[in-house]
C-alpha cells in the first residue's frame, strides 16, 4: 500500500505539466457522456468500498495479526 501511495505522489508531481491533448480534443457532446460515465463508474467503486468493507468485518482476515 506504501508503494502504492509513492507511486501516486510521484505521478501527480510528474504529470503537473504533461498537457492533455485528448481532453482537449473532445467535443461537448463527448464530454457529456464522460462525465455520465464517471457517475456510474463512481456508483460502482463506491459500491465496492462497501462490499469490500463488509467481507472483511465478516470474515476478519486480519484478525490473527493483532
Amino acid at each position: 500500500m506504501a508503494i502504492y501511495c509513492i507511486a501516486s505522489i510521484f505521478y501527480c508531481i510528474r504529470t503537473r505539466t504533461v498537457g492533455t491533448p485528448f481532453k482537449d480534443s473532445l467535443t461537448k457532446e463527448q464530454i457529456a457522456i464522460k462525465k455520465k460515465s464517471s457517475k456510474v463508474r463512481k456508483q460502482i467503486f463506491i459500491q465496492g468500498l462497501f462490499v469490500g468493507g463488509a467481507v472483511m468485518l465478516f470474515f476478519q482476515p486480519f484478525k490473527k495479526c493483532f
